[in-house]
């Protein structure tokens, strides 16, 4: 089966990152150049072309004739949920699939055996405090807070996640949509529901739209 990934705000080509994210290597001497290689060999190895990525924003601050270079070498069927620094590839949409400011999907088992049930997710670069199918067990995957809201998202009732690669969840890895639905399983397992719409109906107010 094909791989379906997740992730968000990789910065290529962005020094200021590494003083922000001092877990990603070549941190501690702030070299931009060893961290973009090293991006782009985690990509590479782990994407193959025929696999679907979802980028949910700020891929990179690389100036418009480098953002295409870069675009040119990173495999995979691409989807862009545009993040608010993501200005230099706005040109080049033509190297996604498509491009959003938000996108919903619906995973089946068909397409995803491991899944016991279809997910509904929404995808944007922003987190959301209430989204689309929210009260009928829609997840909500973002980025753009660098694993910052992580503890909020653990503690809050929402199925909510940062797939940011500098996330807990991430870990500075892609992030699978079996990665992905273990996440949001193992929340509603905590709360002995079986099945996404029941913990909605159980945790979410009704008003919640």
């Amino acid at each position: 089966m094909n791989q379906i990934y997740f992730t968000a705000d990789l910065h290529f080509g962005h020094a200021n990152i590494l003083k922000h994210s001092p877990r990603r290597p070549f941190a501690d001497v702030v070299d931009i150049k060893a961290h973009d290689e090293w991006l782009l060999d985690k990509w590479r190895s782990t994407v193959d072309k025929r696999d679907t990525v979802y980028v949910l924003g700020d891929l990179t601050f690389l100036k418009s004739e480098d953002a295409r270079h870069l675009l040119e070498k990173l495999p995979g069927q691409k989807f862009l949920i545009e993040g608010n620094h993501d200005g230099s590839i706005r040109a080049y949409k033509n190297y996604f699939r498509e491009v959003y400011q938000i996108k919903e999907m619906v995973f089946k088992p068909t397409v995803a055996p491991f899944l016991k049930e279809d997910l509904q997710v929404v995808m944007c670069h922003y987190p959301m405090v209430t989204w689309n199918k929210k009260p009928y067990g829609a997840i909500m995957l973002h980025g753009h807070c660098h694993g910052k809201l992580d503890e909020h998202n653990a503690q809050s009732m929402d199925l909510r996640f940062d797939v940011g690669i500098d996330g807990t969840l991430a870990n500075l890895e892609f992030l699978t949509l079996e990665d992905i639905y273990n996440a949001a399983t193992e929340k509603i397992s905590q709360y002995k529901c079986n099945n996404f719409a029941e913990y909605a109906r159980n945790n979410y107010r009704s008003t919640a739209m």
